[in-house]
């Protein structure tokens, strides 16, 4: 299958110089027996450890094509690695870029994540649905929420004392510590006691977007996923100054 030959893509750059590699992967990744080696590779130099590179945009419409079927592969593998492309837009043009030069790639790429989210059987671990919905995130231009919604771990800063806090939603239960925002490297597995709790919202309680994710969610029998997000909409406490916050508009105020 030949990929794309309107792109000259060795005028184009990826994690590794000249991209010119790049149709093979495509290539490779319509053969079941090299896809999965040709999806990591696809990963690595397009979306390096999130970064995106000149390259990384020009291949959306491929991976368009895949997650519609027009061209061979995983459809939820391009869907999952277009939406980390749009998602890092902003590393090397300015906001809403992807949504001004490649408005139809992104409908399709947003319909077909749709789709998937919607489908009578969805596969994957406890919380794996909240993956999905951030592509779909990222495909409506969502800031923020198109990459904090799996994480368990969230930086904010108190707005009543400007306490650095750290919002740790894997903690048993949930709970908000102190951070010392000059620690360069928190040790593994030792983060200390959270020191107040997050406390969920009532589904009732939920703004529209968060409503619409948790209905999303609880649709799709995807408890785990519908729980964790109640938290994350939650509210906490400063454990210095005891002063409530909604746990939402910290972790917007703090990538804004």
């Amino acid at each position: 299958m030949i990929v794309d030959m309107s792109t000259d893509w060795s005028h184009l750059e990826h994690a590794y110089g000249a991209a010119t590699d790049v149709p093979r992967f495509f290539e490779e990744a319509a053969n079941p027996e090299l896809a999965v080696e040709a999806w990591h590779e696809l990963w690595s130099c397009l979306c390096h450890q999130g970064t995106v590179y000149p390259a990384s945009f020009a291949a959306l419409p491929v991976l368009a094509d895949i997650a519609t079927g027009r061209r061979l592969g995983d459809p939820q593998s391009a869907i999952a690695l277009a939406s980390r492309i749009v998602v890092g837009e902003e590393q090397l043009h300015p906001s809403g870029y992807c949504r001004e030069h490649y408005p139809a790639v992104l409908e399709e790429l947003h319909r077909m994540a749709q789709h998937y989210l919607m489908a009578e059987s969805f596969e994957g671990g406890e919380r794996a649905y909240l993956y999905p919905l951030e592509d779909l995130l990222a495909f409506e231009g969502v800031p923020v929420w198109s990459h904090c919604l799996l994480p368990d771990l969230h930086d904010a800063i108190c707005p009543s004392c400007s306490e650095c806090l750290e919002i740790d939603l894997c903690h048993t239960p949930p709970g908000t510590r102190r951070r010392d925002p000059h620690a360069s490297v928190r040790k593994l597995n030792f983060k200390g006691p959270t020191l107040t709790g997050v406390r969920p919202a009532a589904p009732a309680d939920l703004q529209p977007l968060a409503s619409r994710l948790y209905r999303m969610a609880v649709n799709a029998g995807q408890s785990a996923a519908a729980e964790h997000l109640t938290y994350l909409f939650g509210r906490t406490t400063c454990p210095s100054c005891a002063a409530d916050f909604s746990v939402p508009e910290q972790i917007e105020a703090f990538y804004s």
